[in-house]
């Protein structure tokens, strides 16, 4: 019997040791590139955002929008800029630090938005943040108010008019 256990053992043990880097850690590759050096901000985005959204911005087959290379169009308009700060996941989300909350909105904007964030882009500030999350928005017809806001966004994207949403040059 203990032959057996050893004959097991001994196998595992050998595997184990081939993770341990030089500093005495386990390491096996990422599974996703970078995943194991992730900066605060990152890691405020996969711990209240990316459960949902999912860690790359993509979420499934569901009602939760999909953030990565579409979320940027909201910040064609000041409107759009205001309401996914207005959103209740994000007005009234655990991250309770203005500063932080505006560094995941640009996280988002910039990283994930990709190619759909407007050129100018001007990144969300602290102050912004701590106004526009007094005034979460609840409205029953939720979904009816984003496609129009939306819409009213793309049409300045298109347009090319960034207006007040974009940064001076």
């Amino acid at each position: 019997m203990l032959r057996a256990v050893y004959r097991l053992a001994i196998p595992a043990v050998a595997a184990c040791a081939t993770l341990v880097g030089a500093g005495g850690v386990a390491r096996a590759a990422d599974a996703v590139p970078g995943a194991t050096s992730l900066n605060p901000t990152q890691v405020a985005y996969l711990s209240h955002c990316g459960g949902c959204h999912g860690i790359a911005g993509v979420s499934g087959p569901t009602f939760v929008p999909m953030l990565r290379d579409s979320v940027g169009s909201f910040a064609c308009t000041d409107e759009g800029r205001k309401y996914l700060v207005q959103v209740p996941g994000v007005s009234m989300s655990l991250i309770r630090d203005d500063q932080q909350l505006a560094d995941v909105m640009n996280f988002v904007l910039i990283d994930l938005g990709g190619k759909s964030t407007p050129p100018g882009f001007k990144p969300y500030t602290a102050a912004e943040v701590h106004e526009w999350r007094q005034h979460p928005l609840s409205m029953p017809d939720f979904m009816a108010n984003r496609a129009h806001v939306l819409e009213r966004s793309l049409a300045a994207c298109h347009r090319g008019n960034n207006g007040v949403a974009a940064t001076v040059k």
